[in-house]
């Protein structure tokens, strides 16, 4: 699906206004680093990696947050991130690590091949 989400800033009421909702595969759980929470059943994502979500799920991928950077001239990166134990098999996919500045050592944020 193409992105629409053009001109968006992230986290404001705009991005969550156009994100969509899916539904959690039983086996994946999503609580990632607090194992005490409730696990979710449904996320929301931006629409233009939904699809690309789903299919690393089908993979047995966790993932812990995605951005479609929301065409802002690269003010914000396009990511997908994984639990830990999964960067192996994203860069075994082809996945290239997506830098982050603030985390200059963690390799778990990955550029989505979808946007």
């Amino acid at each position: 699906m193409a992105c629409t989400c053009k001109n968006i800033i992230p986290q404001s009421q705009e991005c969550y206004d156009q994100m969509i909702t899916i539904k959690v595969p039983k086996t994946l759980d999503t609580r990632m680093n607090a194992p005490g929470a409730e696990r979710k059943e449904y996320v929301s994502v931006d629409p233009c990696l939904a699809a690309e979500i789903i299919e690393l799920w089908r993979l047995g991928i966790v993932t812990t947050g995605c951005c479609c950077g929301h065409n802002l001239g690269g003010r914000y990166l396009p990511f997908i991130g994984v639990r830990e134990d999964f960067i192996p098999k994203m860069k075994e996919l082809g996945y290239e690590v997506q830098y982050n500045d603030c985390r200059p050592n963690d390799e778990d944020s990955f550029v989505p091949k979808s946007v």
